[in-house]
């Protein structure tokens, strides 16, 4: 389990960075962001305990997401990188998710996030320009990766799982925040919700590879 020294040493710093994303002055949140995906690296890398693939493809996504979080604050528009580097980290989040899973499809499950990701994506597509493949690509990543933790939970009903598919949802609500307030209409509060179930994803994930 996590001491409250990390615990409180990364939800410090998250709040450092929700709390210094303004517009005239974006300082802390260029320090903290990434930060607060450090802490997390540094802290499941130098675990104790053994070394499991399920780890090291979450270690993996963790890094993956920290080269996102550095491309999508650098000064020029780097937002292609970024969405590789994330939708990589993605892959990672499925690929560590795919070890646990027995085969067993639950069709209700799989139904209902492919009607949900269809229209979600279909109100986004005409304002995506020349990143409709790109999108409709990392879409499916996230699909899979919401899909792959709920069919976790729903056969083991574990503690391990739970957290697994409320990360991977969360994950996914940072997601579809980020490009509606990007593709269709900005608005107000738009970074405060992204940022809090980014984070909030992520450390869920993480929580769920230190028990691993």
């Amino acid at each position: 389990m996590i001491s409250m020294g990390v615990a409180g040493l990364v939800f410090l710093s998250a709040g450092l960075s929700i709390y210094g994303d303004k517009p005239n002055n974006r300082t802390l949140h260029y320090i903290f962001k990434p930060l607060t995906i450090l802490v997390l690296i540094v802290s499941l890398f130098t675990m104790a305990g053994p070394n499991t693939e399920f780890k090291n493809w979450v270690l993996l996504g963790l890094i993956l997401s920290l080269l996102g979080d550095i491309f999508l604050m650098l000064p020029k528009d780097r937002f292609i990188a970024g969405l590789v580097s994330f939708l990589l980290a993605h892959f990672s989040y499925v690929a560590a998710f795919s070890l646990s899973f027995n085969g067993e499809i639950t069709g209700w499950w799989l139904l209902s996030l492919i009607v949900i990701g269809a229209g979600y994506y279909s109100l986004l597509a005409r304002d995506l320009g020349k990143l409709k493949i790109p999108v409709l690509v990392y879409t499916t990543a996230i699909l899979a990766m919401v899909w792959l933790a709920g069919e976790l939970y729903w056969a083991t009903g574990s503690l391990f799982s739970l957290w697994l598919m409320i990360g991977a949802l969360i994950f996914a609500v940072s997601d579809a925040s980020l490009a509606w307030n990007k593709f269709k209409q900005p608005y107000r509060g738009a970074q405060l919700v992204i940022l809090s179930t980014y984070f909030l994803a992520q450390w869920l994930i993480f929580q769920a590879a230190m028990i691993s």
